[in-house]
């Protein structure tokens, strides 16, 4: 009976210890399992996501970056293809002899590491490989312990497992420290010997596989012996392992390290600022992702923009601004692009603001004339005052010329014949066609008068000159491309161009207006060379002074801007002050000539037909009543505003609607707000290009 309870007892014990058993490898099971996906979770990948945005020339050299936006650090995403294979040979040979087939884990290497830190009682080895030091990276983990270096285990075979080895490879290369605020080898290489990591000599990539050990231990600004010291037993390993000969060993052993911090200039900052600034407010999906943009920017040609302006802005008599961009008519990209001579006052990139473009426009609506066959550049015009009235725009010394030729006119910038000209073609059908497929051109309210050959619309710089390119290519625009969309040279970006091109002038009216542009005045102190075909315009107040022209394959807009919109008068202009910077720029590029095709036509005969041989663009006879005049404010008066800060314009006479326009800019309402004191001027247009101008002075009460 005894032995039967006892039998039953044990079987009950052994019940219990079995289950007890059970539930101990369940509780540890839930244990390791917590503890993985907690070490998983802990990799936090937004020092990846948060890296430098940086802008790249057509050779691959950083004109233009951001900070990192967690920690301010240079951190310049650095992939496999970026460094000197000689560098990832002793990386590889350095710090993870097994990458290339190993889980992400060393476990020999890991033993023996776990070997010698029991022997020593203390954690001397950590046996890291490539992927565990992403992690600690990405895990945020400072101190060495067993706990962290389990987590950086599973961290590590995961992130091979689910991003692939190359990925792990560029993490490491982006995320690495090399001392101070500088992530990776780009940024490194960059920072330490001012030149990208595919140029990396044996003596830096060794110096570049020692610093993440111990980053500020071994700065070589701070501590040259030491930094020189495990450079040098990078050297000697990478010789051991068979990654350089003894000669090159000999050579980098020789080598100090006395380096210094460079700093990495921005060639193009504004237009770096204008990209992350547009990449941050744009709505495509894939945009967020991306840090790194691409172009063809020519870093000899941005030079010759960044000279430029320092000549400018040890020369300007006020708070003007150049900025310029030179644009290539044979791959039809931008090349060099300087945004703001004046970084410390104005970091905006004015090449793509909306400014007026003086009386830069008035090519196009002769080269439309030209077309529909309404004006010959030979056609005898009349500039005369009495056509419109007392129209007073920028004919700065208010002469008249009487007769004068259609391309005498054009290349004198004279207003009268232009007014005319705008008048044949229609205004609205001038707006039009420039707006053809893209929009460039802008006015207040879409509706456009006769005041936009005189600059009334507004214009970026950028779009400006590429309706200049356009005649530099006998009337095809193409959209003139910033941003590659890969960093390698291929042919996809130009095809996407050529099939967004399109006709916009007819060849023979672009060429005839290219032509005569060649004619234009030079200005003083520089030669004249009739290749260069060019135009000039000053914008109301002499806020904008812009000369664009082309020489060769190259087409370069210049404008001297006031950001600030101050209705002082200024003395900038586009004869004066704008052209000599652009024949400065033209001059110094490489004269390469476009591929032309000959053209025969009436319009580069030295004779216009009988039917043009003078302007059949007739000033129609109005009665008195009908004259357009402005009776309020009257011209060199003084007033002061109503209540409300308003001066309302009135006036008498005129055909169909009349607009108001001021400040280059047409106004919808009858009346002009003012908010200081200062000197006005205001303009009234008719249907029927009748004008009228005042100059007034406007006193607060």
């Amino acid at each position: 009976m005894l032995l039967k309870i006892s039998m039953h007892l044990t079987k009950i014990r052994g019940f219990f210890s079995v289950k007890k058993l059970y539930l101990t490898a369940l509780l540890l099971i839930t244990a390791v399992t917590a503890f993985v996906i907690f070490s998983i979770t802990s990799i936090d990948l937004s020092p990846i996501e948060n890296r430098s945005k940086v802008l790249f020339d057509k050779d691959g050299n950083v004109i233009a970056y951001s900070l990192s936006s967690d920690s301010q650090s240079f951190r310049f995403l650095t992939t496999p293809e970026d460094v000197s294979d000689i560098y990832l040979k002793m990386l590889v040979s350095n710090e993870d002899r097994n990458f290339y087939s190993h889980i992400g884990v060393d476990f020999k290497a890991l033993a023996r590491a776990l070997f010698y830190n029991l022997k020593n009682q203390e954690i001397t080895s950590g046996g890291s490989t490539i992927a565990m030091q992403v992690v600690k990276r990405l895990s945020h983990h400072k101190k060495r312990t067993y706990i962290n270096k389990l987590k950086e285990i599973i961290g590590a075979v995961y992130i091979t497992a689910r991003f692939g080895r190359e990925k792990v490879l560029t993490w490491y290369l982006t995320l690495a420290p090399y001392g101070s605020n500088i992530e990776g080898v780009k940024a490194a290489s960059l920072k330490w010997f001012n030149h990208l990591p595919d140029r990396l000599t044996p003596s830096e990539s060794a110096l570049m596989v020692a610093l993440p050990r111990a980053p500020e231990l071994i700065r070589p600004d701070l501590h040259p012996q030491r930094a020189r010291y495990y450079k040098n037993e990078a050297i000697k390993l990478a010789f051991k392992n068979g990654i350089i000969s003894e000669d090159l060993m000999k050579i980098a052993l020789s080598e100090d390290c006395s380096y210094k911090l460079h700093n990495l200039k921005q060639r193009a900052y504004t237009l770096g600022n204008y990209t992350f600034t547009r990449d941050e407010t744009s709505k495509s999906d894939n945009s967020a992702q991306t840090k790194e943009f691409y172009t063809d920017i020519d870093s000899k040609i941005q030079h010759i923009l960044n000279e430029a302006s320092e000549k400018y802005e040890i020369s300007k008599r006020d708070n003007a601004i150049l900025s310029t961009v030179v644009l290539d008519c044979k791959t039809h990209q931008i090349v060099a692009l300087n945004g703001s001579s004046d970084t410390k006052n104005n970091q905006i990139c004015l090449p793509y603001r909306q400014r007026s473009p003086g009386s830069t426009l008035k090519p196009f609506a002769y080269a439309m004339a030209f077309e529909a066959g309404k004006l010959h550049p030979q056609t005898v015009m009349k500039d005369t005052g009495r056509l419109y009235g007392s129209w007073k725009p920028d004919n700065f010394n208010y002469k008249f010329n009487g007769e004068i030729k259609a391309k005498d006119a054009l290349c004198m910038s004279l207003n009268i014949p232009a007014l005319e000209v705008i008048k044949a073609v229609g205004p609205d059908d001038f707006y039009e066609r420039l707006n053809k497929r893209n929009k460039v051109l802008y006015i207040t309210d879409g509706m456009p008068d006769s005041s936009i050959i005189l600059g009334s619309g507004s214009i970026s710089l950028v779009d400006l000159t590429s309706l200049y390119a356009m005649l530099n290519t006998d009337g095809m625009f193409y959209p003139y491309e910033l941003y590659r969309k890969k960093s390698d040279n291929t042919k996809d970006d130009n095809q996407i161009t050529q099939a967004s091109s399109y006709r916009l002038l007819s060849k023979e009216s672009a060429r005839a207006v290219f032509e005569i542009l060649k004619n234009t005045a030079r200005p003083a102190n520089h030669p004249d060379n009739r290749t260069i075909s060019y135009k000039t315009g000053t914008s109301y107040k002499f806020k904008d002074a812009l000369a664009v022209g082309s020489n060769g394959k190259y087409t370069v807009g210049v404008a001297i801007t006031h950001p600030d919109n101050r209705t002082t008068n200024y003395n900038n202009t586009g004869y004066n002050d704008a052209a000599p910077v652009l024949f400065d720029i033209l001059l110094q590029l490489k004269d390469e000539s476009l591929d032309k095709e000959d053209l025969d036509d009436v319009l580069f005969s030295n004779t216009a037909p009988k039917a043009l041989q003078r302007q059949n663009i007739n000033q129609e006879i109005l009665e008195i009543k009908d004259k357009l005049k402005i009776t309020f404010p009257l011209n060199n008066s003084v007033v002061a505003p109503d209540y409300n800060g308003r001066i309302y314009i009135r006036h008498e006479g005129g055909l169909g609607k009349v607009f108001l326009n001021t400040d280059d800019s047409q106004l919808e309402s009858d009346y002009i707000e003012v908010s200081q004191n200062g000197f006005y001027k205001v303009c009234v247009f008719d249907e029927k290009a009748q004008s009228d101008c005042v100059d007034f002075e406007v006193k607060l009460k």
